[in-house]
């Protein structure tokens, strides 16, 4: 039985490439079985979760690639060191103990975008200008260049095609995950059981307003019948090319936070009319773990 449940498992991961798909306990039997083939004790924590795209996915931290250097025997050789334009690189040669070799390359930029605080969005937001790292900054990219590219390497050598956690950074929107926190969001367990009571004190013009903007007819258990105001909001293009909006509300009512996205032309239209002052209410369908938003009705302004 449980020959056939790991089966189960791993035909869902390589099909769908999406761990969050899997329940707690087959996410640990997965957890556990990467961890075994390459050697590594899964009580000392080498990986943890990454949501990625849409996706949860595992992620090399700092204690797996060390371990795998000293059960593989793998010597690094730093080939190379070379600014190329604002980037820094350097290249990483590992070689294992039967003869085989690989190259990879750590790179990082030499420049950060300046940010400035916005009191309207309540958050830094980029001012279009470039500018050089300073001295501190400088001497914390070379190392990171090299420890990117020593990892890196590790990696392909030992055969998992995962990232390293010293490439999360810079990557648009990743949030990582630590081992035995809950994928899907709370919020679900949260929901009120009905919303009838809620509905029946909305005003006409409040009522009016949302049937209008509805764009499905599913049962309202699927939607928020609550109103929010904005914290915060921020646009983006994910790895896989896909526009997005990310948008963190409060509850006005009870002053719980949470993260909404938008991934629709009208849905992100809709979310750039708001204003800190807005007050709204959300349509939205969980996918995943996430909050996507279906509609977006305007029901006034906060006092």
């Amino acid at each position: 039985m449980a020959e056939v449940m790991d089966l189960s498992i791993m035909e869902k991961v390589v099909i769908q490439g999406d761990l969050s798909s899997l329940k707690p306990e087959e996410r640990f039997v997965y957890y556990t079985k990467v961890c075994e083939s390459v050697g590594l004790n899964p009580l000392t924590k080498p990986f943890d979760y990454l949501k990625l795209d849409g996706k949860l996915v595992l992620y090399a931290k700092r204690d797996a690639t060390d371990q795998l250097r000293k059960i593989q025997n793998i010597s690094i050789t730093i080939t190379s060191r070379e600014k190329v334009g604002d980037v820094y690189c350097v290249t990483a040669r590992g070689t294992t103990q039967d003869g085989r070799t690989d190259e990879s390359i750590g790179a990082v930029s030499l420049t950060k975008e300046e940010k400035i605080w916005d009191e309207m969005r309540n958050r830094k937001v980029p001012t279009g200008r470039i500018l050089p790292l300073t001295a501190d900054e400088l001497a914390n990219a070379i190392m990171k260049a090299e420890t990117k590219a020593k990892r890196r390497v590790t990696l392909s050598l030992s055969g998992l095609g995962m990232m390293d956690e010293s490439e999360i950074e810079t990557v648009q929107d990743a949030e990582r995950i630590e081992v035995g926190e809950p994928v899907q969001s709370t919020q679900q367990n949260k929901k009120k059981p009905s919303s009838g009571s809620t509905s029946s004190t909305r005003s006409g013009s409040s009522e009016n307003k949302r049937q209008k903007n509805a764009t499905s007819t599913k049962p309202a258990s699927s939607s928020s019948a609550e109103l929010y105001r904005m914290l915060d909001m921020a646009t983006g293009v994910s790895p896989g090319g896909v526009t997005f909006a990310k948008l963190r509300v409060v509850n006005i009512a009870t002053g719980e936070e949470s993260v909404v996205l938008a991934n629709t032309p009208v849905t992100i239209e809709q979310i750039n009319t708001l204003s800190n002052i807005s007050q709204f209410e959300i349509e939205f369908e969980m996918n995943n773990g996430f909050k996507m938003v279906k509609s977006i009705a305007i029901v006034g302004e906060a006092a």
